[in-house]
């Protein structure tokens, strides 16, 4: 489901009550919930050459990451320069409304990394965020991806492809081929097409991949997690001193470590 934010939701940084019970609703069937217009596009529009820079290096790298490491997709971590963070993105007032009424009082950020879908790519397999099985056999969410992109995503330049329903599904973290056929006969996936401003949120258990990307620009997708905080309160996202105080907020607490402003976030392993 898609629930567009109103100017005056937008302006106060409270969804009204009923778009909060839609979104929450949806969450629970679906697995997941489409923000429409929930950050600025300005905003996206003001990281997005940073992105393109960045992209370019882990090219020249080859460090080709995500799912299954297929060619055409690299896991790229967010940049940490306080110049590169913004408020909209890693402490969105309406996106915390959401994954608060969905997770509980006491939510934690531990993650902020991201992936570059780029021209030509191959498809991921079909997968979940976490396999652990404290996580999927249990009734209730306890960790939300949070994903935006600073450009329109559509089916040409690889809208993620999801699985609605199957964050209550039992199994691991991979998706046999026997299961998923199952599964699309029962109900098959849908594509998070999105314009530049919309936030996905999506339960960690959902089945999902990245697909090829058919147009001839990368796409670019900021990736957040917010977790209850029994579950991994061990992780914690590399910050620079001089950006540590970009992540306040009086009820979403961020786990970072502290480091060196001249650190290679580009380098850093996938930690969730």
């Amino acid at each position: 489901m898609r629930i567009q934010i109103s100017s005056a939701e937008y302006d106060s940084g409270r969804l009204a009550d009923e778009s909060l019970a839609a979104a929450v609703a949806a969450f629970d069937e679906d697995g997941y919930v489409i923000l429409g217009g929930a950050v600025d596009p300005a905003v996206l529009d003001a990281i997005k050459p940073k992105l393109d820079e960045d992209t370019a290096e882990l090219q020249r790298r080859g460090a080709w990451g995500g799912a299954g490491r297929r060619v055409g997709h690299l896991q790229q971590s967010m940049p940490r320069a306080p110049e590169h963070l913004y408020g909209e993105i890693v402490t969105n007032p309406l996106v915390i409304q959401v994954t608060t009424a969905v997770l509980g009082e006491g939510i934690h950020s531990h993650f902020y990394n991201g992936n570059t879908n780029l021209p030509g790519s191959e498809a991921q397999p079909l997968h979940r965020d976490s396999g652990r099985p404290e996580v999927i056999d249990v009734t209730e969410t306890v960790s939300v991806v949070i994903n935006m992109s600073p450009v329109d995503v559509d089916e040409t330049n690889g809208a993620t492809e999801i699985w609605p329903g199957t964050h209550r599904l039992p199994g691991a973290n991979g998706v046999s081929e026997e299961a998923e056929a199952a599964r699309r006969a029962e109900r098959p996936p849908v594509r998070a097409a999105t314009k530049k401003g919309d936030v996905v949120l999506r339960d960690i258990r959902l089945w999902h991949r990245g697909v090829p990307n058919l147009g001839d620009q990368a796409r670019h997708m900021i990736g957040m997690i917010h977790s209850r905080p029994f579950f991994l309160s061990e992780s914690c996202i590399r910050v620079p001193k001089s950006a540590a105080h970009a992540f306040d907020h009086p009820t979403l607490t961020t786990r970072m470590e502290i480091v060196d402003d001249d650190y290679d976030y580009l380098s850093e392993p996938v930690r969730t």
